[in-house]
This record gives C-alpha cells, sequence and structure tokens, in this order.
C-alpha cells in the first residue's frame, strides 16, 4: 500500500513539472511574438509649406467645378489685357510666376463658370517645384514658399477688371505693393486668401497667360463676339485707404477699398522684395 502511495505521488510531481515547464515555454512564445523588432522608416523630405515662414492652412471653402484646358478650341475675340513687370534674375520668384502660369495658360472659363486661383493653381509645396522667395506675412517681408504668385493673381484681377468679370473674392495685401498701383493688386494665400471671378460675359472665355524675360502678361479671350462696354478703371486716395471703382458705359459697377500697413522692415529690404516693378504698366483697354 504504501508503495502504491508514493508512486502516486510521484506521478503527480512529474505532471506538476511538465505542465510548468509548459507553461513557461508558452509565456516565453508570446514574450517573443510580441517583442520582436519591427523596421520604421524616417523621411525628413519637406512636401508642404514651412509653417514658420508661410501662411497656416485652414479648411476648405466652398469647392467649384473644376476647370480645363482648351488649346485647340477657337477664341477669337480680345476682350481685355494686361501686363506686369518682374525681375528675371531673381530666380526663385521667376520659377514661382512660371508655375502658376503654367496652370492658368489657355484656361477655359464657361459662361456662368467661376474662377478660383487657389483651387486652379494648386497649393504651393517643394513637390510642386516651388520655392523660397519673398512673400508678405503680416507687417513684413520673410521667405515663403511660392513668393511671387500674388503678381500672377494681381495681373488676372486686373485683365479680368477689364473685361468686365464679376469679381467675387479679392482681398488686398498688408503692405504696399509695387508691381500694380496701390489698390489694384489681388493677394492670394493658400486655402485663407482666394482670388475669384465669374465669368458673367455670356460667352465661354480662354484665359491666356504668359512669362518671359521679366514680362508677366494676362489676355482674356472670347469664344463669341461680345460687348464688354467702355470700361474705365479708376484708383484714388482717400486718407489711407485707397479706393478702385470701375464704371461701363459711365456706370460704376465695382469698388473695392484698400489699406495697407508700414512694414517692419527697413525700406531698403522692401525694396530687395521688388525691385524691378514698375507701377506704369504697360496696359492694353
Amino acid at each position: 500500500m504504501k508503495k502504491l502511495l508514493a508512486i502516486v505521488l510521484i506521478a503527480v510531481m512529474l505532471s506538476l513539472t511538465f505542465a510548468g515547464c509548459s507553461e513557461t515555454a508558452d509565456v516565453n512564445a508570446t514574450t517573443e511574438s510580441t517583442t520582436a523588432p519591427t523596421t520604421t522608416t524616417t523621411t525628413t523630405t519637406r512636401t508642404t509649406e514651412d509653417v514658420n515662414t508661410t501662411f497656416k492652412e485652414s479648411a476648405t471653402n466652398t469647392v467649384y467645378p473644376a476647370l480645363i484646358k482648351d488649346e485647340d478650341g477657337s477664341y477669337p475675340y480680345k476682350l481685355s489685357t494686361y501686363t506686369t513687370y518682374y525681375d528675371s534674375s531673381n530666380s526663385t520668384r521667376t520659377v514661382n510666376i512660371n508655375n502658376a502660369v503654367s496652370k492658368l495658360d489657355n484656361l477655359k472659363i464657361p459662361d456662368g463658370a467661376t474662377f478660383s486661383f487657389n483651387q486652379t493653381v494648386g497649393k504651393r509645396t517643394v513637390l510642386a517645384g516651388y520655392q523660397e522667395a519673398k512673400v508678405v506675412k503680416g507687417d513684413e517681408f520673410v521667405d515663403g514658399l511660392g513668393g511671387g504668385i500674388c503678381q500672377v493673381s494681381s495681373t488676372i484681377f486686373q485683365a479680368a477688371l477689364r473685361a468686365n468679370m464679376d469679381i467675387t473674392v479679392r482681398a488686398c495685401h498688408s503692405l504696399e505693393i509695387s508691381y500694380v498701383p496701390l489698390g489694384a493688386d489681388a493677394t492670394v494665400q493658400w486655402n485663407t486668401q482666394d482670388f475669384q471671378f465669374k465669368n458673367n460675359s455670356g460667352a465661354d472665355i480662354r484665359l491666356s497667360v504668359s512669362a518671359s524675360k521679366g514680362t508677366l502678361i494676362c489676355e482674356v479671350y472670347a469664344a463669341d463676339d461680345i460687348d464688354v462696354g467702355d470700361v474705365d478703371i479708376q484708383v484714388s486716395k482717400d486718407g489711407s485707404s485707397y479706393i478702385l471703382k470701375r464704371s461701363v458705359n459711365g456706370t460704376v459697377n465695382y469698388t473695392t477699398n484698400s489699406k495697407y500697413n508700414k512694414p517692419k522692415t527697413t525700406a531698403a529690404s522692401t525694396t530687395e522684395e521688388e525691385p524691378e516693378d514698375d507701377d506704369s504698366a504697360d496696359n492694353e483697354d
């Protein structure tokens, strides 16, 4: 009897020993599974604006139907043209201007459609080919991606004015600029400030935008022979404000006010930003 009890006791002890070994093995297996090394890749490529030097992005506003280019269509009737000038030796600014122009040239805007500069040109990023040049931020000039883009939007603004388009969204810079007369600019900031106009001409139109050797030109052509009327644009100063008025056949149909701050930077720094610009642009109504 004692031998039998001893055998049973030994069997129980051996069973408990093997069970403990099995649990330990399972725990070790679980530990190895959860602590297995993983591979992490870190990228340092900058693919968007530097938030320290450019405007902060906000929520997207109204999205309009996409506009397309129409290089083959017939648009024989010129409605307006406007020309500004830039320093082509400023390589980064010139690159930015050319990038924007490439998105805008031959752009078709159907009758009744809205043109949005930001939606058409897109976000100014390194991957999109934009480089750092002087931009206006608050009350100073700083380096930021896409510097020079506002000259393109301002040139289109003036051409659209002369074509008697319906200007729906426009704002001036916070600081004085020199490539158009004060009160005649149209600033843009990605997703915070757009420039927009509606084609209310009664015909499809096409933008012809070019930049070469320091000359930036925007022309507006129509598919049909339409009469935009006798367009006259005047900018006057009232105290610290500049008032732009457009009259067609003697009746004012558009007015916008602009007010500018003085930059923190010195006059020399401001001149360095845009030494090439001339208020007396060669324009044809």
